[in-house]
């Protein structure tokens, strides 16, 4: 699943043929289909699969207990790490870089796509909150397009650094 994911991630749903995902999976056409169902099958999959990670993520990120601007931070930084990830270089997010197309015509796609962008709001609300916000659902939705924005502009190759800054930008600014 997580092979599957990453060539999803780095060549869209549309791009990633079913010889695609036998290569990633190393499994046989035959197997593929018995462990998924189908291609699109195993790209909705994919995706619940990344949104209960990041939830994990929220979990372990407010357990630290730190205060907004360090915990701000250590969100958006954490997130560029991954985003910077990826087969052939920075892939960003599965979910921002391949589903909000996906989503245009496909209303499971955008189910899922909703669904992760609703526990998103909520957990950050949640931890902007714990944190002391005096304005945890409008710094929430700051900070979760900030997130979306960084994994845009990792895939576009923009550099460590400069996104490093978005980050500390964003953190200083919802303080």
């Amino acid at each position: 699943m997580k092979a599957a994911a990453e060539r999803f991630r780095t060549q869209g749903y549309a791009a990633t043929s079913l010889d695609d995902l036998v290569d990633a999976t190393g499994l046989a056409r035959p197997s593929l289909y018995a462990a998924f169902g189908d291609k699109r099958a195993l790209y909705l999959a994919a995706l619940d699969r990344l949104s209960a990670r990041v939830e994990k993520a929220f979990d372990g990120l407010g357990a630290l207990g730190l205060p907004l601007r360090p915990m701000v931070e250590r969100m958006l930084v954490g997130a560029i790490q991954g985003y910077l990830s990826g087969e052939r270089g920075p892939a960003g997010c599965l979910l921002i870089g391949t589903a909000t197309a996906e989503a245009a015509t496909d209303p499971q796609v955008r189910a899922a796509l909703s669904a992760f962008l609703e526990m998103e709001d909520r957990r950050i609300e949640g931890l902007l909150a714990d944190a002391g916000s005096t304005r945890p659902a409008a710094c929430a939705r700051i900070v979760a397009s900030v997130l979306h924005s960084l994994s845009v502009r990792a895939r576009a190759g923009e550099s460590r650094a400069a996104l490093e800054q978005i980050a500390r930008d964003c953190a200083a600014m919802v303080v």
